[in-house]
């Protein structure tokens, strides 16, 4: 890995977490999809990065967030999706996030390939 590959990861990974905490739940992937299309990166490495960021951060939010409800809202919530646990609901949140930095990352490359050759 070059250095320019490691800090697009840990500048992604810091922009996720911030734009996760402070912003709707489509705002990490709108900030895959920025920072994949300004650093002009490869497809492969945008869908990891992308993929890992938001889906490791989507997981944390999660955790922390069953960990913190006291009214039990997500295993309540589990149970009308048929019945999921509390653990399924985040391992379910978790994929979703990985699916969404995905797709945002391969968006993003796109449009980064599509800037490039101007």
């Amino acid at each position: 890995m070059t250095a320019k590959t490691i800090l697009t990861y840990i500048a992604m990974l810091a922009g996720v977490i911030l734009s996760g905490y402070f912003g709707p739940w489509w705002a990490p992937a709108a900030f895959v999809v920025l920072l994949a299309g300004l650093m002009q990166m490869t497809p492969k490495k945008a869908i990891m990065a992308g993929g890992l960021s938001v889906g490791v951060v989507y997981l944390i939010m999660a955790a922390w967030m069953n960990s913190m409800d006291k009214t039990d809202i997500i295993g309540k919530t589990g149970m009308l999706m048929g019945g999921l646990s509390s653990v399924a609901m985040i391992v379910v949140t978790t994929l979703i996030g990985v699916i969404t930095g995905v797709l945002a990352g391969w968006v993003g490359s796109g449009i980064g390939g599509m800037l490039g050759k101007r």
